[in-house]
């Protein structure tokens, strides 16, 4: 991968963080995460704002969430903040929460957009208009009406401060790859036009590279591809990515269809979003309900996604996710991205997670973490492999994919790291739920250091052989980490592993 000056030189170093969730502060109080996120290791952290938010009435600011959010950072902390137009009074669409539409009156989305990012100037690097605009689940807009907000978006972050980077929405894989679901619009048109037309507007280029972990690399290669079309250079960053989703196996596909339907009608912008916790309280799906019903007779790689699923298949997820995790973010660094986030580290606000909706089935189970009573404390076992990966990749300069030959699927890298020896991380790639039933292999290669230490993704040790400048190691599904010195690392459960 070639590096480019533009991206040194907009974001030195190489960043991985978290996103709190979807919301901060708007269904409930703006809680303390910070020191939890610098636990895990997090060197980014983004959060979402919503107009509703922070001016509720005409002329009338209220700074609750963003100023809990801007009191708990350090001095070294980097921060994000995703802007979406939401509004119940300002917006074309009335709504506290999404879609975001365009605004009634673009001179008080100016004034918006100005008070906010002055709040405290210098305190967030990254700005963002809006989540994921080609959607119409995130914006009620054309890419037109996106274009003008931008611009006004644009003008207020670098008048109120001068050294924050404006973010573009956020691309999801369908936007560079392919046409989105029947129905929506053109999502590769979308951001042609944007790039087309606004390549001046924005200093980031963002994607969301859910699915299929693979095709992260060829994903990024591609936005690379789609920005110089244009003539544009701008770095292309990764602020929110995970998996693994119900849709990932084919299994589930018969199963998912009505749920996925009622799903899309959201996303498509031909349902509501609800726009308080008492209106999804109400809102519980008959799709959802019904795969309840038969739980017992629905395939396993299904059923362990759900609430209350058999202690073994949810032990099997967690397993999975953090197989996933460390996959997904060494691809996504070995392609170049230099700032890449999780979602999410927790729930949204006291949301129940026994709800039969859409969003609960495909997405609850993604989150690091979770509410014991009011404070996010309690940590799953992807939270403690997100935690090892970031001791490892403490002070990473840069991710490169090694071949190995004869071994196509056997995925190797090698990581620079600032007055570190260099890290290995190797994985053998397996497709599907039974990928940890399948043997390892032995890698064999050069180790010019006297001992190593290995420990997978699961924080379970690894026995390694160093002989004659060579190293042996049994390398499985899960990702190991290869290092000179032994790594402190966090303890998953037993029951987990």
């Amino acid at each position: 991968m070639t590096y480019t000056a533009q991206a040194e030189d907009l974001l030195p170093g190489i960043r991985v963080g978290v996103v709190r969730a979807t919301t901060y502060g708007l269904f409930g109080p703006p809680e303390q995460f910070m020191p939890q996120a610098h636990a895990l290791g997090a060197g980014i952290v983004r959060v979402n704002i919503y107009w509703s938010q922070v001016e509720p009435e005409p002329g009338v600011f209220e700074w609750g969430a963003v100023d809990a959010l801007l009191d708990q950072l350090d001095d070294g902390d980097e921060a994000w903040v995703t802007v979406c137009a939401s509004s119940p009074w300002a917006t074309r669409r009335a709504t506290r929460w999404l879609p975001a539409s365009p605004a009634v009156d673009i001179d008080r989305y100016h004034r918006f957009v100005t008070e906010l990012v002055g709040r405290r100037p210098g305190s967030i690097r990254f700005w963002q208009s809006e989540i994921e605009p080609c959607l119409p689940l995130f914006w009620a807009g054309t890419a037109e009406e996106y274009l003008a907000h931008l611009r006004v978006f644009h003008a207020a972050v670098k008048a109120a401060d001068p050294a924050a980077l404006v973010v573009l929405g956020a691309a999801v894989p369908g936007a560079m790859l392919g046409d989105g679901p029947a129905g929506a619009q053109t999502w590769t048109s979308f951001f042609g036009q944007v790039l087309r037309d606004g390549s001046e507007y924005f200093d980031i280029f963002d994607i969301h590279p859910y699915g299929d972990a693979y095709q992260v690399p060829a994903l990024v290669q591609t936005c690379h591809a789609q920005l110089a079309a244009h003539g544009c250079r701008q770095p292309v960053v990764a602020s929110e990515h995970s998996g693994p989703l119900p849709t990932d196996f084919p299994d589930n596909h018969p199963y998912l269809a009505e749920v996925l339907a009622a799903h899309q009608k959201q996303f498509l912008g031909e349902v509501p979003m609800p726009d308080t916790i008492e209106d999804m309280q109400a809102s519980e799906a008959p799709a959802v309900i019904a795969l309840y019903e038969c739980m017992d007779e629905l395939p396993p790689t299904l059923q362990m996604f759900m609430d209350g699923c058999p202690t073994e298949l949810d032990n099997k997820r967690h397993r999975i996710a953090c197989r996933d995790l460390v996959v997904r973010t060494v691809l996504a660094l070995s392609a170049g991205v230099r700032r890449n986030l999780y979602y999410a580290m927790g729930p949204e606000w006291k949301l129940d997670r026994v709800l039969r909706i859409p969003p609960i089935l495909m997405f609850d189970k993604l989150k690091l973490m979770d509410y014991s009573d009011d404070t996010i404390s309690h940590r799953y076992p992807a939270a403690d492999t997100f935690e090892l990966l970031t001791r490892h990749l403490d002070k990473v300069e840069r991710v490169d994919r090694i071949t190995v030959p004869n071994h196509p699927d056997l995925y190797l890298f090698e990581i620079q790291r600032t007055n570190r020896t260099p890290l290995l991380i190797a994985w053998q790639r397996h497709d599907g739920a039974d990928q940890e039933d399948l043997p390892s292999i032995e890698l064999t290669w050069e180790w010019p250091y006297p001992s190593a230490h290995a420990v997978d993704a699961l924080c379970v040790s690894v026995p390694t052989e160093t002989h004659d400048g060579k190293l042996r190691i049994p390398v499985s599904s899960t990702p190991v980490f290869i290092d000179t010195t032994p790594a402190e690392r966090p303890a998953i459960p037993p029951s987990a592993r």
